[in-house]
């Protein structure tokens, strides 16, 4: 049974009752809940520890701090996402392997000098260079190593790319699309 890792777009939906995403989110979290009844494993949704990283980071550098929508907000997340997944060495072997992926494919002709030692490699490109968002790495790579599906609303189209060729796949469901949520064998 796969597992369901939500990113932090995913969940902010899922809580902004406000936001257009909202009913297709809440829809697609009730139709996964459905599809789960008969089976005996059920799929967990998880929360990674660098999604929650991002929205403590969010909730201190808001312009307008709103201490109450933020606590209730952090309730909806204890609540509804319980089981925080940390980061495993798993996860780290599979941000790797994808960043590595990356690194060949898209950083300056410069720096993929196979001539290079590897401690001349500790920081050979950028995440702006790579074209990816440095947290959605670490949370595909997770997402891969635990055999989870990632929910998002990112395009992710780089990482997308190059996990194509992995032989850990990298499973995406983007539950803004009414009626995507399913349980993948």
């Amino acid at each position: 049974m796969r597992d369901f890792l939500l990113d932090t777009q995913t969940i902010r939906y899922w809580h902004d009752s406000v936001c257009s995403q909202h009913a297709a989110v809440t829809a697609n979290v009730a139709a996964l809940r459905t599809l789960a009844v008969p089976l005996v494993v059920k799929p967990r949704l998880l929360v990674s520890v660098v999604t929650l990283g991002e929205i403590e980071f969010g909730h201190r550098v808001a312009l307008a701090p709103n201490p109450a929508a933020q606590t209730a907000y952090m309730k909806f997340v204890r609540e509804e996402l319980p089981e925080p997944f940390e980061v495993s060495s798993d996860a780290a072997a599979a941000y790797g392997e994808l960043r590595a992926q990356l690194f060949n494919k898209y950083a300056p002709g410069d720096n993929r000098k196979p001539k290079l030692l590897p401690e001349q490699l500790v920081d050979p490109a950028t995440a702006k260079d790579l074209g990816i968002q440095e947290n959605d790495l670490w949370i595909a790579a997770q997402a891969m190593a635990h055999a989870m599906v990632l929910v998002t609303n990112d395009r992710m189209t780089r990482i997308r790319e190059v996990a194509l060729g992995l032989k850990m796949p990298l499973l995406i469901q983007n539950w803004t699309t009414p009626n995507s949520a399913s349980i993948p064998s």
